[in-house]
């Protein structure tokens, strides 16, 4: 639906009512409707013929071992006997509030673990969902669901990693649930912006998902909620000392738990989602029909086996099904409504499968190495047919089949030298991208700021048949250093496209100095660069874009952070400002250039955001009661231009059209959220926890209409292909905002524990205030312009609370 969205209609949404009834209704409305954690030392002995491993687990705290969160060891001085080595292990599990360290760079980056993700209300225990409790991170379009814009940039270039592989399709029809199951993850990290040397094919920002890396026992979840089930089975395999392998069960293996050892893990999970019982439901209660049917399904597959202390494999396999179809009737569309809706229909299938192979080398404490094979084989398919008379011809009988597909291999060495002063980080990779695409495609002729299904000058239909290769190399080399409280991250990212015949060059860096008073200062920035012909997201839109070499130039950015975190105890206060400059978008552009070529767009696109964010946040120690949470305040600006012709000339070639009357000005994007505070807060008495968050932000910017200009200046107020139906037209773009908004969430937790594991029964109330978002600027066809009246702001459709309850089994 994100896809559809893009493809046909105004990038700021803000006027999409009158054009899609057929999909702003009726998916929105669907949408709506619808322990114990382990302290694990190692103890090593060395010799030179071996090396004996032995881990003791137990209810231990976790020490800090160093101000860097890096492992440090003790040895003995040497007296010509064996040396023993005692030394921390980095803690694999979390509880809400609790956020594991990494050694990585902390700037613009914000970490949710697994119990965090649970505890925030209104996100359906969804991880992704979650995440827009987060500073600078909020739903395009300003809804519960969508997807994600982070500090007001473009979402096409943010990139999300599961295990370093990368996915383009991380929700279920673009916003609703992740398609991993949460119990799978460790944590999430986001970097806003100013990301490290690791992370490329994106400019905006990175949000990279890490699962599960170790399984003690036999156990797993099953969730059972509003709109979905899950359910998650893990167990360790374990190996005898005669080599037997041995897969843990529920039942106590007596005998042999000191003759065990652990060798790897298995993990299976997976979700029904049934939106379509909440739907029949919520149609009973109102009566109206909606004539359409979600679906979606997903499934996760991890497992791995030890060789030995050095070598290792692991397998993660993950894939999902979105399915919807609906039909517009007159009993959808309401007073005003275009009548070129009637008898619209749409159908959208899509469907994923990725793979991930990893073989990790632990040669030393101060040397690993790991190669990573990945794909991503997504399948979509759309159908849309505007049915009624009247409507241009663009609009008739579309269908489009995209086929995506990208493969790569990684290998990644990270390397302690200095005397564990300095970390060598680095990688190679190639990437392969197969993209395949039938159909029927929609070009727009220009920038789009009013849609109108009678006129045919809007889009260009063009047949699809594409089978397009792009092959992209590339690698990156970074080094943090740290002196007591001094760390600094110099690296270096480049990569190379065979279809542009050009390398990047993106230097990066990061540094930062803590005090004796737990004070940290902190900047980070760097060049990024993208290449968009290897983006699914654009693809979907237009195929041709990924054809595209050496007359246009890859996306570029500058990111620059600076700020500062002060703790104290279980409080810390953080405040970051940030500046990031875009510049050589791809912008949709039909044209010739001079020597009679024909291209699809042009790198004439430029963004600039700006803004600060702050963050004040109480965590609370494991196992005990107490207020956790955080309140955060994040002002954003967010602009764009476009940079097309505002004349019908183009490189000295009259183009029948103008581009865009404001390539040449900065104007607001609508992407843009000014102000925004959200408090999360809980508190844990016992077995009950309490959740709230509250939100109080500024709307989304949208572009009025204004009265036309009169036969004079080719405006009818009336259609002249239908009567009767009056065509509206925009003033300056995105000039206007909706008043502000805000909106109070509440959930409640239970938990009961067993012998065998924990019960959690929860419940929360989704605005529990009833508030209404005035959201749409609402043009009336069946009636000409008339100030105050037509055009009309309206509040947002459908309910203003949402309930959801379910329940939780940890075994």
């Amino acid at each position: 639906m994100k896809k559809l969205l893009n493809t046909y209609f105004p990038k700021n949404g803000t006027n999409s009512r009158n054009l899609l009834m057929t999909i702003s209704i009726i998916l929105f409305s669907f949408i709506f409707i619808s322990a114990v954690y382990t302290s694990s030392y190692s103890l090593t002995v060395e010799n030179p013929d071996e090396t004996v491993n032995q881990e003791i687990t137990g209810n231990k705290d976790k020490k800090q071992v160093s101000e860097n969160n890096e492992d440090e060891s003790f040895t003995t001085p040497s007296t010509g006997r064996d040396e023993i080595e005692l030394r921390p292990v980095i803690i694999k599990g979390t509880k809400a509030g609790e956020r594991k360290k990494k050694n990585i760079q902390e700037v613009s980056r914000h970490t949710m673990t697994a119990g965090d993700l649970k505890e925030v209300p209104a996100s359906f225990g969804d991880s992704i969902n979650a995440l827009t409790a987060l500073p600078g991170i909020i739903r395009a379009g300003g809804g519960i669901f969508g997807p994600l814009v982070i500090r007001g940039a473009d979402l096409a270039t943010n990139n999300y990693f599961i295990d370093d592989i990368p996915i383009n399709d991380p929700m279920h029809f673009g916003g609703l649930h992740s398609v991993i199951n949460t119990n799978l993850m460790s944590e999430i990290d986001v970097y806003a912006s100013a990301f490290p040397a690791e992370f490329g094919s994106a400019t905006s920002a990175i949000i990279s998902i890490t699962t599960l890396d170790e399984v003690n026992e036999f156990g797993g979840y099953t969730d059972l909620s509003l709109l979905s089930a899950s359910v998650l089975v893990k167990a360790p395999i374990l190996k005898d000392k005669y080599g037997s392998l041995i897969f843990d069960n529920p039942l106590e293996i007596t005998g042999h738990e000191t003759e065990t050892e652990n060798a790897g893990y298995v993990i299976a999970s997976g979700r029904y989602g049934y939106i379509a019982l909440g739907i029949m439901a919520a149609e009973l209660i109102t009566g109206d029909e909606t004539n359409f049917s979600p679906e979606y399904w997903d499934y996760q597959f991890k497992a791995k086996y030890k060789f030995s202390n050095v070598h290792s494999a692991s397998v993660l396999l993950f894939g999902h099904k979105d399915f919807i179809r609906f039909l517009v009737d007159d009993d959808m569309l309401e007073e005003g409504d275009d009548p070129l809706l009637q008898d619209a229909s749409f159908k959208s299938e899509t469907m994923s499968h990725n793979q991930g192979l990893y073989f990790d080398s632990q040669f030393s404490r101060d040397l690993n190495n790991r190669i990573i094979y990945f794909s991503s084989l997504p399948d979509t398919y759309t159908y849309i047919n505007f049915g009624s008379e009247g409507v241009a011809s663009w609009a008739k009988d579309l269908n489009s089949h995209y086929k995506p597909w990208v493969f790569g291999l990684k290998d990644k060495a990270k390397i302690k030298w200095l005397n564990g002063h300095a970390e060598l980080r680095g990688a190679l990779e190639y990437t392969f991208y197969y993209f395949t695409a039938t159909g029927k495609a929609l070009l727009p002729s220009g920038a789009i700021d009013s849609f109108n299904l009678s006129d045919e000058n809007l889009f260009v239909v063009y047949p699809l048949d594409e089978k397009i290769k792009n092959h992209l190399y590339g690698g990156y080399v970074e080094n943090k250093f740290t002196y007591y409280g001094f760390s600094a991250v110099p690296g270096f990212r480049s990569e190379y496209l065979r279809r542009m015949n050009e390398f990047t060059r993106d230097p990066r860096i990061m540094m930062s100095y803590k005090f004796p008073t737990d004070t940290t200062i902190h900047t980070a920035g760097g060049h990024y660069t993208y290449f968009f012909q290897t983006n699914p997201f654009i693809f979907n839109s237009n195929p041709d874009v990924s054809k595209m070499s050496e007359n246009v130039e890859p996306e570029k950015a500058w990111h620059s952070v600076f700020g500062g975190e002060q703790k104290y105890g279980l409080y810390s206060l953080k405040l970051e400002g940030f500046y990031n400059y875009f510049y050589d978008k791809p912008v949709a552009y039909p044209h010739y250039e001079p020597d009679g070529t024909f291209q699809q767009g042009i790198s004439s696109g430029k963004m600039k955001t700006y803004g600060f964010e702050i963050m004040l946040r109480k965590n609370i120690k494991d196992n005990t009661n107490g207020l956790f949470g955080w309140m955060s305040y994040t002002y954003t600006r967010s602009k764009v231009k476009t940079g097309l012709p505002t004349d019908e000339f183009y490189r000295g070639i009259n183009q029948g059209y103008i581009g865009d009357p404001y390539g040449d000005q900065w104007t607001t994007s609508g992407y843009e959220q000014q102000h925004c505070l959200k408090i999360v807060s809980g508190y844990k008495f016992g077995n009950n926890t309490v959740s709230t968050r509250f939100q109080f932000y500024t709307s989304f910017p949208y572009t009025p209409y204004r009265e036309p200009l009169g036969e004079a200046y080719g405006e009818p107020a009336e259609d002249p292909n239908v009567p009767g139906r009056y065509i509206p037209y925009t003033g300056e773009r995105n000039s206007a905002h909706f008043p502000p908004y805000y909106r109070l969430d509440v959930r409640y937790t239970y938990r009961i524990k067993h012998s065998w594991g924990e019960i959690s029964w929860y419940v929360e109330g989704i605005n529990v205030l009833y508030t209404k978002a005035v959201n749409e600027h609402k043009w009336y066809y069946d009636r000409p312009y008339e100030e105050g009246s037509n055009p009309e702001n309206i509040e947002e459709e459908g309910f203003s609370f949402l309930p959801n309850f379910g329940v939780e089994v940890k075994f």
